[in-house]
């Protein structure tokens, strides 16, 4: 009687699929016991911070940490409830996807079968709340509008909270909204024009201001961000992203949704040239905008984070009600059944840091230092990235993936060097400083800092190329924090 109450229901559907979801990416990143992610511990950090001192270790108005801080009241565990936190997320976007009178919601059946959503929910926590709040935004625009005016409220709320949210979303909802009054008024547009410039230069100036009173909210200094992510070299974000992400790590469900993305998209475009139109012509071609091929293509760069958004939000720029009920009475349950078996495409051991390893490491350097008649206690440690948060997370004591940009004791500053080979270190090191460097296991060493840029020093005197391709690699930072980052740090 409730499953056919469900299948009869929209509502009850849709509140159906969304705790499905919740539960499957739960379950998909509960196949670690650690945290998800590269920068995972980078918010763990941040809420641990402000549960123990009530403040952020590095100041950041964003509502990621405060929401992630009601899931530890719950769990009593900062990881397990960041899981859940996290799955949650999920579980919302899907509702927010399923569209009212739908026979069947493919949309909330597609979301929970994508692979590149439970992906970019494991990495990316604080994008995924962007996210969300830019679909919600998306609803709440088109909801207001069947409304009376006074209704407008709602997206100007959640336009102002995706600001809180995530600064990419934020802007995305921006340059949404003016694609959606281009679309909407495209014959009123000439006139509209002074107050439409008037209305969106008041605007960027107050958030602007407000990014000066509430600290790693967007600022100016935030351009430089920007720097050298233009490259005259075009490429294409789908086939960038499987040559350099490898196909062993993607797998054939994550290949077959990138596939049909793009093949959408391709769609989208032949229907625009034949003078029709899909049904939200704002989102998709905002999501075209998401592929701009003259981007520099990274794993960590601007180009990325907008691929991963484009293949996750293109699906809802098409109206999927006009499927016919034969093709959605076949396609609903299949996407349902494929859902069981999508959700392993994330996997933590291909997608993830070591953290096992970072464990190990982590609890030898602490051992080495206890051991070790050091005369002062460390006060801060360099770390490849990951590694300092997960040794900042555990241990209570500064780690980063970069040189300090205050003088510190040298006594107090520590490295955790990797990727070297440790015989080549300590002869570069020299004789008087191989006791100093303690084998930590993995090609992880610990020693003072003093002692690395010693040995630096003489590997270029002697030019071992080999050595320093190594040495001065993102596994060894080497260089002090960009102007923005320390502006966002210090929360100016």
């Amino acid at each position: 009687m409730l499953l056919k109450k469900i299948v009869q229901n929209r509502l009850l559907q849709s509140l159906a699929l969304a705790a499905v979801s919740v539960l499957l990416h739960f379950w998909a990143f509960h196949q670690t016991p650690f945290a998800t992610g590269w920068d995972s511990y980078f918010y763990l950090v941040q809420v641990k911070s402000l549960e123990e001192t009530g403040t952020m270790h590095s100041p950041e108005a964003s509502l990621i940490y405060p929401y992630l801080q009601v899931f530890y009241w719950f769990t009593g565990d900062y990881v397990l409830g960041m899981k859940i936190g996290v799955a949650l997320l999920c579980g919302i976007f899907t509702l927010l996807v399923c569209r009212r009178g739908a026979a069947f919601p493919l949309l909330g059946a597609w979301s929970l079968f994508s692979p590149q959503l439970t992906y970019f929910a494991a990495q990316y926590p604080k994008n995924l709340l962007g996210l969300v709040l830019f679909v919600a935004f998306i609803r709440a625009l088109d909801w207001a509008m069947s409304k009376s005016r006074s209704w407008l409220a709602l997206p100007a709320f959640l336009l102002i909270a995706n600001y809180f949210g995530h600064r990419m979303m934020f802007g995305l909802a921006v340059v949404y909204a003016l694609l959606w009054l281009l679309f909407r008024y495209k014959n009123q547009i000439p006139r509209m024009a002074i107050k439409i410039g008037i209305a969106l230069g008041g605007a960027f100036g107050l958030f602007l201001l407000a990014g000066q009173f509430f600290p790693g909210l967007a600022q100016v200094a935030d351009l430089a961000r920007l720097s050298g992510t233009l490259s005259w070299q075009p490429q294409f974000a789908p086939w960038s992203f499987v040559q350099s992400f490898g196909l062993e790590r993607i797998g054939g469900w994550w290949i077959f949704e990138i596939a049909m993305v793009v093949f959408w998209w391709l769609a989208g475009i032949a229907t625009w040239k034949s003078g029709k139109s899909v049904s939200n012509p704002a989102l998709f071609w905002l999501c075209g905008l998401l592929l701009f091929p003259f981007l520099e293509w990274s794993l960590t760069g601007l180009a990325w984070r907008m691929f991963l958004v484009f293949v996750v939000l293109l699906p809802l720029a098409f109206d999927f009600q006009n499927v016919p009920q034969k093709t959605a009475r076949v396609l609903f349950p299949t996407l349902l059944v494929c859902s069981m078996f999508s959700w392993k495409s994330y996997s933590p051991a291909l997608q993830d840091p070591d953290y096992a390893l970072f464990q190990k490491v982590t609890n030898r350097a602490m051992n080495q230092l206890l051991e070790s008649p050091a005369p002062s206690k460390p006060e801060l440690f360099i770390a490849h990235n990951a590694l300092a948060e997960y040794f900042t997370f555990t241990t209570g004591t500064d780690a980063m993936p970069w040189l300090p940009e205050y003088t510190i004791d040298s006594t107090k500053l520590w490295r955790i060097a990797a990727g070297v080979h440790g015989q080549t270190l300590r002869y570069f090191a020299g004789t008087e400083n191989a006791l100093k460097i303690k084998d930590l296991g993995g090609r992880y060493f610990l020693l003072p800092e003093y002692v690395w840029q010693l040995a630096l020093k003489n590997a270029r005197k002697e030019d071992d190329v080999y050595f320093l391709e190594t040495a001065e690699s993102w596994l060894n930072p080497h260089s002090i924090r960009p102007a923005f980052l320390l502006k966002r740090k210090q929360g100016g």
